[in-house]
């Protein structure tokens, strides 16, 4: 299917169903393309730069019933420049989070205002549940019916918005972020795709999950307690047993695959988990301080996998911050114009 970039009109929204201005290089591509998998059910248009898309793919069953969130931030520019390009960053959820999180929690519109760049930002979770830990899942018989969040993020949805927006479409103009649960899976996509993102950023996320093994157990115990607490499934279903399964969880670990960095620009983003003055009116306080420490120790573990491999990356780790939103603006702040410099020169 392909979407036209929508316009206000009196106040009103309209979806226009035509071909977008510009394409993906011009080509055309198959019917069978991974971006014709991606179906539109829903879109609403915020403002000249925010639109919100929900849709289905047959690579998560439950997106059939619960359509998935895309939100789209477009450069200020996008409209009265039809004919320029630009560059793509795509921002990964954490556990309990849809999409929207970017928009809401975390200031992105306001501080990507200026920047000649297009954001992306998919669900990776189902209205918020435990998440699908971005992979596809070893289990694929649970509740959650087919989960192959992986294909969904990597394939399908690269490659639709590739084809309906005015992309840079190859390494160079394309990165990825997440915070927390999506940290895990900007770092593992940018590790098991190093075709696909010329830089990767992880905001306190769970970067190691095998490499080390303490941070091995602590990540099984983490994982297990998300797949059964929050989404009702099987402990391993995502990347199975981890006494079977070892192979599967190595080959999804950034640290593990940290030599597959090695041509990637890489940010790691991680605090201490001591609060500041934004933690002291939080009720939450207690649980933001103890995740952000167990978060701090799967950072220090990959950190040690990069050490030793010889790969050159960005360590960003902060005496004071807690798993709470404000330090995501924080990191974002900071991240920002080094992912500018990277798109405009590379580096």
């Amino acid at each position: 299917m392909t979407v036209v970039r929508p316009h206000r009109l009196g106040g009103m929204l309209l979806l226009l169903y035509s071909v977008v201005v510009g394409g993906c290089g011009g080509s055309t591509r198959p019917e069978t393309s991974a971006a014709s998998a991606i179906t539109v059910v829903d879109m609403q248009v915020d403002s000249d730069r925010v639109l919100r898309y929900r849709v289905s793919t047959p690579s998560l069953e439950k997106s059939t019933t619960t359509p998935l969130r895309i939100n789209v931030i477009l450069p200020t520019t996008y409209d009265s420049d039809p004919r320029r390009r630009y560059p793509v960053l795509y921002a990964l959820p954490g556990t309990s989070n849809t999409a929207d999180v970017w928009l809401n929690n975390i200031d992105t519109v306001e501080m990507t205002a200026s920047l000649p760049m297009i954001v992306v930002i998919p669900d990776g979770t189902f209205d918020a549940d435990g998440g699908g830990f971005y992979t596809n899942w070893v289990d694929q018989t649970t509740s959650r019916g087919v989960a192959n969040w992986e294909t969904f993020h990597t394939e399908e949805l690269v490659a639709w918005i590739d084809e309906n927006f005015r992309t840079h479409s190859d390494r160079s103009g394309r990165a990825i972020v997440g915070i927390s649960q999506g940290g895990f899976g900007s770092m593992s996509y940018a590790a098991r795709s190093p075709g696909l993102f010329g830089a990767a950023a992880s905001f306190s996320g769970a970067v190691d999950i095998y490499y080390n093994p303490v941070c091995h157990l602590g990540a099984v115990a983490l994982i297990s307690a998300i797949m059964t607490g929050l989404n009702g499934v099987p402990p391993f279903a995502p990347f199975g047993d981890p006494a079977t399964h070892s192979d599967n969880w190595k080959a999804h670990d950034p640290g593990w695959l940290v030599g597959n960095l090695a041509n990637t620009k890489v940010d790691i983003y991680t605090s201490t988990g001591l609060p500041g003055l934004p933690d002291l009116t939080d009720p939450a306080v207690v649980g933001t301080v103890a995740i952000e420490a167990l978060l701090h120790a799967s950072n220090r573990c990959f950190k040690q996998a990069a050490d030793a491999a010889g790969i050159d990356f960005g360590w960003h780790s902060y005496i004071i911050g807690t798993h709470a939103w404000d330090y995501a603006n924080r990191s974002l702040a900071d991240y920002l114009p080094r992912l500018m410099v990277f798109f405009e020169t590379g580096a």
